[in-house]
């Protein structure tokens, strides 16, 4: 155990020297910070600090007014950026944070003696006597015991939001407040991509702001929008009643003011040449709707969306949907049906929208892509490959969880 706490010590202060230095390097300094060697120092300690803090409850030999603070500041440092994701912003939060790591990690200096000499690791003499103690154990317990509930519910959103960032590529992050949308600004010369992450339900505030584009000259908005000319589907997935059941609005409702224009225009003709004064208003945009119809798809998946579609109509609350959903799903759907379901619904339609940016970015000078935010990684990928460059960033929130009403799930 002295072992593995001296380590535990060591490395904390590694850990916050090492950031420090790669807080202060970009400031002064061209140099390319250590971000990856600094992640995996941070994540060793973060993966030693836990085994460690349940250690304090059964080794009373552990002093815990040095190491209570310390595994205290693990989890409260990357959990205060995550609760406010403004800090995340403020270049100097990272810079005292770092310092106050540091600092934190001389503690040990005035605890630890060893014959009139201060240290930063525990002595073996401080291991000499008794290994377990009831009484320490009892009232380590009762004091943790009002924290798990609130500790199990961060971990479950924190392992969320991580869950939703990695399949997304942090276009869509789960706040305790709500969950979040990115829009990405991407330039190449003096051509413009946005990327504005979607979800199907959400605050009427946010779909407003969605449609207000502020973007000068050429504008094309290539939206989203599975459509069904063949009326293939008879039970549409009705996301107005699914945005009735959480006291949201549905996507449906927003609508981009401009002129709707139809492929073959895209093909054969050109948006009249930017005149001087472009650059100094915003102009309407055109719209193309730059998705597959449903007859587009094969039919398991056509058969997977009308009984979805099914399950929702007939249900009475929100809650009695999805059950019903993932019972049958559980039942119905095999490996091989839910892979052609997501070739349809995610992969063809990106390879859809992507057929059109080729041509899009040579007659218009910013093109608006507002689709789900589970299209966005692979679609952002094909606009890096195309030498755009990331220039910009906004985070929205799509769902205020304050703002929903009870009662209604």
């Amino acid at each position: 155990m002295r072992f593995f706490a001296n380590l535990f010590l060591i490395l904390f202060i590694a850990d916050g020297g090492f950031s420090l230095v790669d807080e202060i390097v970009p400031l002064i300094s061209p140099l390319m910070p250590f971000t990856a060697a600094r992640n995996l120092l941070a994540e060793t300690v973060v993966l030693m600090a836990i085994p460690l803090y349940l250690c304090l409850a059964i080794d009373r030999r552990l002093p815990k007014r040095v190491f209570l603070p310390l595994i205290i500041f693990v989890f409260v440092c990357p959990l205060s950026v995550w609760l406010i994701p403004e800090l995340a912003e403020i270049r100097i939060y990272g810079l005292l944070a770092s310092a106050a790591q540091l600092l934190l990690g001389m503690l040990p200096l005035h605890y630890f003696r060893q014959e009139g000499e201060r240290s930063l690791t525990m002595p073996p003499e401080m291991f000499a006597g008794p290994f377990f103690s009831l009484r320490n154990t009892l009232i380590f317990c009762a004091v943790n015991l009002p924290v798990i509930p609130l500790v199990l519910a961060l971990l479950a959103l924190s392992s969320a939001d991580t869950y939703m960032a990695g399949y997304t590529a942090g276009f869509m992050r789960l706040h305790p407040s709500g969950l979040r949308m990115t829009e990405r600004v991407y330039r190449r010369e003096e051509r413009t991509i946005r990327l504005a992450a979607m979800i199907h339900v959400g605050d009427r505030e946010y779909y407003r702001e969605l449609t207000e584009l502020a973007a000068q000259g050429r504008i094309l908005v290539l939206a989203e929008g599975v459509s069904d000319d063949r009326k293939l589907l008879h039970n549409r997935i009705d996301y107005g009643r699914l945005a009735g059941y959480l006291g949201l609005t549905s996507q449906k409702e927003m609508l981009f003011k401009g002129r709707l224009i139809e492929p073959e225009e895209l093909e054969t003709s050109r948006p009249p040449p930017k005149q001087p004064g472009d650059n100094k208003h915003a102009a309407e945009p055109d719209i193309l709707r730059a998705d597959l119809d449903i007859s587009d798809f094969r039919p398991e998946t056509i058969s997977i969306l009308d009984a979805i579609g099914k399950h929702l109509r007939e249900s009475t609350s929100f809650v009695q949907g999805i059950t019903g959903i993932n019972s049958w799903a559980k039942k119905s759907i095999t490996p091989e049906m839910y892979d052609i379901l997501m070739d349809d619904i995610l992969y063809r339609r990106n390879r859809t929208v992507l057929s059109h940016l080729d041509k899009a970015v040579e007659r218009y000078d910013t093109v608006v892509i507002p689709w789900g935010a589970l299209h966005m990684k692979e679609i952002e990928a094909e606009v890096l490959k195309r030498g755009f460059k990331l220039q910009d960033e906004r985070k929205r929130v799509s769902i205020n969880f304050l703002k929903m009403l009870p009662g209604k799930l």
